[in-house]
């Protein structure tokens, strides 16, 4: 980003500087040169990564200026009256609308993208417990390795490989091993069957009839 927008490291230095960027200051410098919103996004980014705050409007300084006085904790109440987005000067600029906007949303810190990796991967796990409880599911699987097994289907179409992967022998291995895997699946799909037929002639509340479904 700083090779392609040429004030933009004056802007970063100037914000470490104060703590703070003005809009009025980035707008000069650098928004007349900004075509992209992506790029407009990872800017913001950038800036609040570097711990500098985009300031709209001259009353968000004053704010933060009153925010950093330190408190005595007298004469709280004397404080005015909290800012609000309502408050601030309207504007019909879109970019002063997007950052303003922007400046509500907390940047997603790194502990947040652990928490939300672990969700994402915990939804994954969850996902294919579900799919690999399916019938269809499993006859879909045993039907793949139906069709490797005549040469219908190739590995390649299967599974994803990297280019350097794409050798005989790494292919070769790959196919051996899916279809022991798929041997695998028929052969527990079998002994479910047969546990299935069993679990009908016994009353759901008994305790072969627990142990069964558990199998």
């Amino acid at each position: 980003m700083e090779d392609k927008y040429d004030g933009l490291r004056e802007l970063i230095n100037l914000g470490k500087e104060k703590g703070y960027l003005l809009f009025d200051e980035m707008k000069e410098i650098l928004l007349n040169d900004i075509h992209s919103s992506e790029d407009l996004d990872n800017i913001v980014y950038l800036f609040g990564d570097a711990g500098i705050e985009v300031i709209n409007f001259e009353q968000q300084l004053e704010a933060i200026k009153q925010k950093i006085r330190p408190k005595t904790g007298e004469n709280d109440e004397d404080e005015g009256p909290e800012l609000t987005a309502q408050s601030l000067e309207k504007t019909s600029d879109p970019v002063r609308i997007y950052l303003r906007e922007m400046g509500t949303v907390p940047l997603l810190t790194r502990q947040g993208e652990v928490e939300i990796a672990k969700r994402i991967e915990k939804g994954q796990r969850t996902v294919l417990k579900a799919l690999s409880h399916s019938p269809v599911v499993v006859a879909e699987i045993l039907k793949y390795g139906e069709n490797l097994k005549k040469d219908e289907l190739n590995i390649k179409n299967l599974l994803a490989f990297n280019k350097d992967e794409r050798t005989d022998e790494i292919l070769g291995k790959r196919r051996r091993k899916v279809l022991r895997r798929i041997n695998e699946i028929g052969a527990l799909e079998a002994e479910a069957t047969k546990i299935k037929k069993r679990l009908s002639k016994f009353k759901k509340n008994s305790r072969t009839y627990k142990r069964l479904l558990s199998q």
